[in-house]
């Protein structure tokens, strides 16, 4: 079994959902923690939106790598930006 490490946190289960996309497009597994179950009526209230994005400590360091890149623009290998 994996040891899981908490790569960031974000606000609400769609941003967590484009994150958790773009790491999968690059092959590292992810898995979310959240205080509350999903809803049709969101809760951003002290926190309660908040959701952890977790990877496998072994793919920490790529997936800071394209987190950053991510959030960042950048072009991948082929030459496509990410869609943000």
């Amino acid at each position: 079994m994996s040891n899981w490490e908490l790569l960031t946190t974000v606000i609400g289960s769609p941003q967590a959902e484009l994150v958790a996309s773009f790491l999968r497009g690059e092959g590292i597994p992810v898995q979310f923690r959240s205080h509350v179950p999903p809803s049709v009526y969101p809760l951003t209230v002290n926190g309660l939106a908040e959701v952890r994005v977790l990877v496998p400590a072994v793919d920490l360091d790529r997936a800071r790598e394209v987190l950053a890149a991510f959030r960042m623009g950048e072009e991948d290998d082929h030459g496509d930006r990410p869609p943000c």
